[in-house]
């Protein structure tokens, strides 16, 4: 096909694909009917939704378009979904990562000529082999628990009233069977006048004392002393004593100039280095020879912990994100 300029190819690649990412191509896993299946770490998403790791698969020959990754060299792929499979290859635009390709993405939100990807509809299973639907009519099902927990009575007409809802997290909202459960667990609360504020970001102070309120008691917090917090921590802050904890069981390790940087926005390669620590949550000693936030951000995904929000491992975190992942950890753990 003709184009006129490389902004129309682009378009034209960019249009076509079903999900539009940037990764490193992990390992190249088997070939089976023709087709040469990748494992890629994904590192940023401008269209689609997929995990930390995504399977792609691509030709044997270049004579159908097939193409060999290199391992450990960042590309930007286009792929097209079938069959539940993503396809890349020669004729998609799917190549090396350079600065231009990069900043043309992030430059092009496409308007006027895509659309959202469907909700993620997969249905729920439990471990006795019970199957909840996760939406209905492409529209996610808003349960009053985790499905898995249902029994066969129905929910009384109160039980929503009794749970107090927040103003702005409606039963429509994306994150919320996940703010309710932490509310229920006493988690997490939310602000005067009935707000949660599920869209604002959250502080590595504010994130830090949740995750360890989750996984630690009351009296093991209060208790905990230690001469040898961070330059930018307090004994007398609000923090200390979560990020106390947090320090001496190796939850956290700060930065290299001894600061902990409590304000600072969380991103999303921090918190899952956070959750994987404070819940255990077992890594693959494999992930560690990548970038450092490899082992973390991948044994989330491989739990299912990481919310639909997720794109890129340094997205910044909301108060919505954090709860889905905590819900979205708790349920997969037990379950």
């Amino acid at each position: 096909m003709y184009y006129e300029d490389e902004t129309e190819r682009q378009t034209a690649y960019y249009n076509n694909a079903d999900l539009v990412i940037q990764g490193i191509p992990m390992e190249a896993d088997f070939e089976e009917g023709g087709l040469r299946h990748y494992t890629i770490s994904v590192e940023k998403v401008w269209k689609g939704r997929v995990d930390a790791i995504v399977d792609i698969v691509t030709a044997l020959d270049s004579a159908r378009c097939g193409m060999r990754f290199q391992i450990d060299k960042p590309v930007i792929i286009f792929a097209y979904q079938s069959n539940g499979k993503y396809h890349t290859g020669l004729c998609s635009g799917t190549a090396q990562t350079t600065g231009a390709l990069v900043e043309w993405l992030n430059a092009y939100d496409g308007t006027g000529t895509t659309t959202p990807p469907p909700p993620y509809c997969d249905p729920y299973v439990c471990k006795n082999g019970d199957t909840y639907p996760r939406c209905d009519k492409n529209e996610p099902i808003a349960y009053k628990m985790h499905p898995c927990k249902l029994s066969d009575r129905e929910y009384e007409e109160d039980d929503t009233e009794e749970m107090g809802n927040f103003i702005d997290v409606p039963e429509g909202h994306r994150n919320y069977t996940s703010i309710r459960f932490i509310k229920d667990e006493g988690i997490a609360k939310g602000y005067e006048g009935g707000f949660y504020l599920p869209d604002d970001r959250i502080n590595r102070a504010e994130f830090t004392k949740i995750i360890i309120k989750a996984n630690y008691t009351s009296e093991a917090i209060e208790n905990c002393e230690s001469d040898d917090l961070f330059s930018d921590v307090s004994k007398d802050d609000w923090f200390a004593n979560f990020i106390c904890i947090a320090k001496k069981d190796g939850v956290v390790d700060g930065y290299p100039d001894k600061t902990y940087k409590p304000g600072a926005y969380v991103n999303f390669a921090e918190a899952a280095k956070i959750v994987v620590g404070a819940f255990g949550i077992e890594t693959n000693p494999d992930d560690y020879l990548g970038v450092w936030w490899k082992p973390f951000v991948f044994a989330l995904a491989h739990i299912g912990g990481l919310p639909t929000t997720f794109s890129d491992p340094n997205q910044l975190l909301t108060r919505g994100d954090m709860a889905e992942i905590i819900y979205r950890v708790m349920m997969g753990m037990e379950y």
